[in-house]
């Protein structure tokens, strides 16, 4: 919900069936002079009732608790009062898979769930949590209202292909609103894409796997989340592991993928910028570059290099970003050749993988269809 005025604080409904974690995030949220709760509520329940009473800016939401859980919470608040909801999410494989499920019913993003130990980089936490809800309170209503994907129900028999190296390579920056934004384009990806797709999409540590199994489930092509020493082959996504930069080197004569825990870029690790820097040196004019939604500016020194060494580059447009910020970094830089919306971006990339595949050089000499 936009803010009245740039004086009044953003108000934040806290949602844990823990009084500590309350507590916890209490503290976290008021010590930003932007930020305040406004109320707290122990259940899903209670959260329902107190959204619609206080209309509060943003909601943290816990996805554990009695009487009523998280998700289900979550596609009540967003069909009755549409709010910014971020998601507190427990590190653990079921806690990530029912995360992914809540980008998809409409939370804007997801924060992992504060420890209690006392060596946790209390600073860094608290960054990102204030970070996070101060840009969810700025997304546009018309992204608040609930939209269930109409995703693929079943998984179609994928063909079995040769092992190719790639020739041609897709690499994807994404983040804030990215996962609910990837899953609707994924499917539409055909299943003999000549190229191969490198996806960052800014995610903890035991996120990034659930999220490549969700997107290999909806998809055409074999998605999986990236190991260190992959071949990049034609036909296949892979998605940056959380807490490792992805980059990608020549080794034998193949495009190979490499990990590392280099510090972080713009806060995060992984980062856009170096997959899309390397895999420009590696592919040169057959690499296309993809900016979507996201907060920062993760992704614009890569859309630099693709567009020095010949290649095409696309960005989703601010009308369906559901933060724009990235992609604005991206078009600032004037080396964007496409400005799309969301649901021609795999039409414009599959458009793009032809284009080089044919030998033609980065440009804007292609339309696309609106």
């Amino acid at each position: 919900m936009p803010l009245s005025s740039p004086s009044r604080k953003i108000r934040v409904l806290v949602v844990d069936d823990s009084a500590f974690m309350r507590k916890i995030l209490r503290d976290i949220i008021n010590s930003d002079p932007e930020l305040e709760v406004c109320c707290e509520a122990r259940d899903g329940i209670e959260a329902i009732s107190l959204a619609k009473l206080h209309r509060p800016d943003v909601v943290t939401l816990d996805i554990e608790m009695p009487k009523m859980n998280g998700l289900d919470a979550l596609r009540v608040i967003m069909k009755q009062t549409p709010l910014p909801v971020i998601m507190v999410s427990a590190l653990t494989q079921e806690g990530a898979e029912a995360t992914i499920k809540a980008l998809e019913y409409g939370a804007i993003d997801f924060i992992p769930k504060p420890s209690s130990s006392i060596s946790i980089n209390m600073k860094e936490m608290r960054d990102e949590i204030t970070a996070k809800i101060k840009e969810a309170a700025r997304v546009p209503r018309r992204f608040l209202e609930l939209r269930r994907m109409r995703l693929l129900r079943s998984q179609k028999v994928k063909t079995r292909k040769p092992s190719v190296p790639a020739k041609t390579v897709v690499t994807i920056a994404s983040s804030t609103g990215g996962p609910q934004s990837l899953l609707r384009i994924f499917p539409k990806f055909p299943e003999n894409l000549k190229a191969a797709i490198l996806l960052v999409q800014h995610m903890p540590p035991g996120f990034t796997k659930s999220f490549a199994k969700r997107l290999d489930s909806l998809s055409r092509i074999d998605v999986k989340e990236a190991e260190d020493g992959d071949t990049i082959e034609e036909g296949k996504a892979y998605v940056a592991p959380g807490d490792y930069h992805m980059e990608v080197q020549m080794r034998a004569g193949k495009p190979v993928i490499t990990l590392n825990k280099k510090p972080k870029i713009h806060g995060v690790r992984p980062a856009a910028d170096p997959m899309m820097i390397t895999a420009a040196e590696v592919f040169g004019r057959r690499t296309v570059g993809v900016v979507m939604t996201g907060m920062g500016k993760d992704g614009a020194q890569g859309i630099i290099a693709i567009k020095k060494k010949g290649g095409i580059t696309i960005a989703q447009d601010r009308e369906t970003s559901i933060i724009f910020g990235m992609p604005k970094a991206a078009i600032e830089t004037g080396m964007v050749d496409h400005v799309v919306p969301l649901d021609k971006i795999a039409e414009t990339v599959v458009m793009a993988v032809n284009k080089v595949n044919r030998g033609g050089a980065g440009g804007r000499s292609f339309a696309v269809s609106r």
